[in-house]
């Protein structure tokens, strides 16, 4: 919990202090993105799991009247081997101790839904959002409501927009069979937006990062994704 806190704290003064600086620029009424992680995933299965052609991300952007709205789906695909190439996949349980399986090609997905508000003229707003994971590995899916801070995408200039966030889950909690878990999540990421002047088509890129970390279990179970990404969005 003190790492995910000091972390938070640490990409919450960088956005504020990147926005702060600056009066919001031109806002899109609506964006669809479509991008492609090119990181890993470090986690009790994988260390790491380099993602795989399938991951995917793909959000829409949308805001009005001051008020700014995101639906995101995210999906990592990547081989298990816990201990690098070869190796077999050796994990942390939810009621603890380890248990040993063949590599496998495992798929994380979250949908997330953010609501935010304005502050005043400049590119940050505050909100709130709702997350919900799943897996196709004994880790249960989780549910979570979480409070966050972001630097808006606006067009300062004509070419270029910036943006960044951080939403702090501090209790997502999921079942499976007997045993009920809860997780602290920290997401955040920063990016950019480029296109030619006039063209309703941009190029997006930038970094998001996650970190899970179990809370009153038995066994030491956590996850961390690294994922520069990369992709293009459409002014709609």
């Amino acid at each position: 919990m003190t790492v995910l806190v000091r972390a938070l704290i640490a990409v919450c003064v960088l956005i504020v202090a990147l926005g702060t600086k600056a009066v919001a620029g031109e806002y899109d009424t609506f964006d669809l993105e479509v991008t492609h992680p090119i990181g890993g995933v470090w986690n009790e299965y994988a260390n790491p799991g380099e993602d795989y052609p399938q991951s995917l991300d793909v959000r829409a952007w949308g805001t009005l009247d001051g008020y700014d709205a995101s639906l995101e789906y995210h999906r990592n695909v990547y081989l298990t081997q816990s201990a690098g190439p070869g190796s077999l996949t050796r994990y942390a349980t939810l009621t603890g101790g380890y248990a040993t399986v063949t590599p496998f090609l495992a798929r994380d997905t979250e949908f997330e839904a953010r609501v935010m508000r304005r502050i005043r003229h400049h590119p940050l707003a505050v909100g709130i959002s709702a997350l919900a994971t799943s897996n196709n590995y004994p880790y249960p899916r989780l549910h979570g409501v979480g409070v966050g801070i972001a630097k808006l995408p606006d067009w300062t200039g004509p070419h270029v927009a910036l943006f960044g966030s951080a939403f702090f889950y501090p209790a997502a909690s999921g079942s499976l069979g007997p045993v009920h878990a809860t997780f602290s999540i920290l997401r955040s990421e920063a990016g950019f937006r480029f296109r030619p002047t006039g063209w309703p088509v941009y190029l997006v890129g930038g970094y998001q990062n996650e970190i899970r970390s179990g809370r009153h279990l038995a066994g030491d179970v956590r996850l961390n994704r690294s994922d520069p990404f990369v992709g293009l969005g459409a002014r709609i």
